[in-house]
């Protein structure tokens, strides 16, 4: 299991999401916070690296989704299960890494 905790999920708007089956990653490209004290956000990626089993459970709702939180739930068979919480429900991958690019 691996640590989730430098990344700030929160208020995280998600612009686009990419899954590249060769490389076995997983893409979310967003808007993610840089300075709280100013609100000021910037294009970045989060990347889930041997990332599969992507499933989305949201609701459909007007505008973009935002991520509330991130946690690593569990482990399975020496992936990581990661579950994003949004504003629309949730989000679940397997993955053995992530960074913010």
């Amino acid at each position: 299991m691996f640590d989730l905790t430098n990344i700030h999920f929160h208020d995280c708007q998600i612009l686009r999401v990419v899954e590249d089956i060769e490389s076995h990653t997983l893409t979310m490209e967003v808007d993610y916070p840089v300075n709280w004290e100013a609100n000021e956000f910037a294009r970045r990626k989060l990347v889930f690296e041997d990332c599969y089993n992507y499933q989305v459970f949201e609701l459909p709702f007007e505008g973009l989704p935002m991520i509330l939180s991130g946690e690593v739930t569990g482990e399975e068979g020496g992936w990581s299960k990661v579950r994003l919480q949004t504003n629309m429900g949730r989000r679940e991958l397997l993955c053995r890494g992530a960074s913010v690019l």
